[in-house]
């Protein structure tokens, strides 16, 4: 079953359709703004992409049709650099960006073979076995109810990255966040749904969804300082466990740790069976 990560890269397309509609008009770019998304895809997305286990996926980059031409170079040779002949770039006009990745995905050809769409937001990294468990939780959703609009999932738990002047300063595990991890489509390519043209709000209720639960944490989000306040140290154990997956993790970092939380030991309930007995 073939992967397609979809991003949409310093684009502003008309709004209605996106994941959390929270502006009513579309509005320009600045030039901080890009750079910063340039960095972040250089830093955080594109490295967690090329470090995959499982490198069988393709990455379609929605961008500006008018975007300047040093921009578009320079966005042509990252995604070289970190990801040979697995990336498209697709040039638009302002569009409902949810509507360019179905066209593409409808002009695909691929007929009725199901497939995964992987939504990429700004920000977003993957652990190195996260297109393995996504491919393998896909392949048993589709089998079980292959849902003729196809199914949602996502994964329930994921790292919430704080990043300053580049640097890795905070890291925090999130349960079940306003916008999922990792939101993927199982479907096949000529439907009408869209992980970007969804609203979370409905998953599970007027969408088929499945919430994955995996012990290893699979999905990273950077966040900034107007996102959330500084965040609480994390346990040594978790820090660990995410360097395996995140090679970003594994620079250079200032993420303050606390020592392992010991898990409360089970409660001793055999007695009440040897009351029930006697009674």
């Amino acid at each position: 079953m073939e992967v397609f990560f979809q991003m949409r890269f310093s684009y502003c397309g008309k709004p209605g359709g996106l994941v959390r509609r929270r502006g009513t008009a579309a509005r320009g770019l600045t030039e901080a703004e890009v750079l910063r998304q340039f960095e972040v895809l250089e830093r955080l997305t594109l490295p967690s992409l090329r470090d995959q286990d499982d490198p069988s996926f393709r990455l379609i980059l929605l961008t500006s049709a008018r975007m300047p031409q040093a921009g578009k170079d320079h966005l042509m040779w990252l995604l070289n650099h970190y990801l040979p002949g697995r990336s498209h770039v697709e040039y638009a006009r302002p569009m409902i960006p949810g509507r360019v990745f179905r066209r593409y995905m409808q002009g695909i050809g691929h007929g009725e073979a199901p497939v995964v769409q992987t939504q990429v937001l700004e920000g977003d990294a993957f652990g190195r076995r996260f297109v393995q468990k996504l491919r393998e939780h896909a392949i048993e959703s589709w089998a079980a109810t292959p849902e003729s609009g196809g199914t949602f999932m996502s994964f329930k738990r994921g790292l919430n990255l704080r990043l300053e002047r580049r640097k890795p300063v905070g890291l925090e595990v999130i349960t079940a966040p306003v916008t999922p991890f990792g939101l993927s489509l199982v479907a096949r390519p000529s439907g009408r749904y869209n992980p970007a043209l969804i609203n979370p709000d409905g998953l599970g209720v007027k969408l088929p969804h499945v919430s994955i639960r995996t012990r290893s944490l699979h999905c990273m989000r950077a966040v900034g300082a107007d996102d959330v306040a500084d965040l609480p140290p994390v346990e040594a154990r978790i820090l660990a466990e995410a360097q395996q997956e995140f090679s970003v993790l594994r620079a250079v970092h200032a993420i303050p740790t606390t020592e392992d939380q010991r898990l409360k030991a089970p409660v001793d309930v055999s007695h009440v069976g040897r009351l029930r007995r006697s009674a």
